[in-house]
């Protein structure tokens, strides 16, 4: 399975947070926002993550 992770946008409702990083770097409990959302993925059959 191949998937997509749509974590585009520019963030405008959490500046200042993203001024300067964007939206999926941003770090919540010391992790960035995109590693929850791969977390997710974990044991399910992913061929590609786009």
């Amino acid at each position: 399975m191949k998937v997509v992770i749509p974590l585009a946008g520019k963030g405008t409702r959490l500046l200042p947070l993203t001024k300067h990083i964007p939206k999926p770097l941003i770090r919540v409990a010391g992790r960035p926002v995109m590693d929850y959302v791969v977390d997710k993925l974990e044991g399910l059959d992913v061929e590609e993550l786009i």
